[in-house]
């Protein structure tokens, strides 16, 4: 009974050793993907955030037009300025801003 009782005991804290394990490991890679979709977020916060920059900026320009005017063209440069938007984000353009909110979203 007591070989009995003591090997229960053994199998028990294994069990218990290997779900404490499991759950640091899973804690590690939570925050590690936390830590990822945070930079991600950041990153597609300052892409807008420079969109809207671009935005103004064109408001300031003459009525110069690249091709021939009218609607087409009014698409064709929102979506060229978008493009340089997401790029500049994505290079890291506003480094210390992705940086400061990665820091602030996670004190959230």
């Amino acid at each position: 009974m007591v070989k009995l009782n003591s090997n229960y005991h053994q199998l028990a804290q294994y069990q218990l050793n290997k779900q404490q394990n499991l759950k640091s490991e899973n804690s590690i890679k939570t925050s590690a993907g936390k830590e990822e979709n945070l930079e991600k977020a950041a990153q597609e916060f300052s892409s807008i955030f420079i969109e809207k920059m671009f935005a103004s900026m064109k408001k300031t320009l003459a009525d110069d037009k690249m091709l021939d005017g009218g609607y087409a063209e009014d698409v064709f440069s929102d979506m060229l300025y978008r493009e340089y938007s997401q790029m500049a984000g994505k290079q890291g353009m506003l480094a210390e801003l992705n940086q400061a909110l990665v820091e602030q979203l996670k004190n959230t």
